[in-house]
């Protein structure tokens, strides 16, 4: 649909209210309504927000790219929302990839991101070890989080699980229980990572994100908009 010169996806799911949401790093703009919301009504929605989203769109527009990683030695690899210059060796035994640094993850000291290859040229085999170790790191810091938030909230999880997706820090299926993390998430700082389990747990109390969602969110980590803000950003 093309509602005020804006052009929307839009999702009709099982919600209780109208949701509009702005995606990076292309602007994309997604609308989720209820099956029996009327086109006229969506329309009037997204036109009164048409200010507000190209002003978004225009603040996406203007970031600057993020580049594309060649998973050679010295790059720079971000683990925790810190920067972790790649050392790549060779080795025939012992292979993978580590996070290494004098100090606290939180406040590493001397960081750097230790990569054991076959071939150390081989940049698909680096990224290979290097993904294994985000996965490993972001579920060590999810099983101790979950829990945590399972019993703040008083809800329950069904399944966790971490996959690489383009669009979206997490999702959370309601009905199930089912919640899924972007394996991007290892990147991003301690209080992020710990934002997006209190995000995605609170859908299990509010689907939509209504009011009450923001209220269950703003209760529980009052910065909760300057988080997802930072997360918002280039990825």
């Amino acid at each position: 649909m093309t509602i005020a010169g804006i052009e929307i996806e839009l999702i009709r799911k099982r919600v209780k209210n109208v949701n509009l949401r702005i995606h990076t790093p292309d602007g994309r703009v997604t609308v989720s309504a209820p099956r029996r919301t009327s086109e006229a009504f969506i329309a009037e929605f997204v036109a009164a927000k048409a200010p507000w989203i190209r002003k978004q769109q225009a603040r996406i527009a203007a970031m600057p790219p993020r580049p594309e990683l060649t998973y050679t030695h010295g790059e720079e690899h971000a683990f925790l929302g810190h920067p972790y210059p790649l050392e790549i060796y060779a080795a025939a035994g012992c292979l993978g990839a580590e996070f290494q640094s004098e100090g606290e993850a939180e406040t590493p000291e001397e960081p750097r991101l230790v990569v054991h290859a076959r071939d150390s040229q081989d940049a698909a085999e680096v990224k290979r070890h290097i993904d294994r170790t985000y996965r490993r790191e972001l579920q060590a810091r999810l099983d101790a989080l979950v829990p945590e938030w399972e019993q703040r909230l008083g809800v329950h999880t069904t399944k966790i699980r971490i996959r690489a997706m383009k669009r979206k820090w997490g999702a959370c299926r309601t009905r199930t229980g089912d919640v899924v993390f972007n394996l991007e998430l290892a990147k991003q700082t301690p209080r992020a990572i710990e934002y997006l389990v209190l995000h995605e747990l609170a859908h299990l109390i509010e689907a939509s994100h209504n009011a009450r969602f923001q209220s269950i969110l703003t209760e529980h980590m009052p910065d909760w908009r300057d988080v997802e803000a930072t997360l918002n950003g280039p990825r």
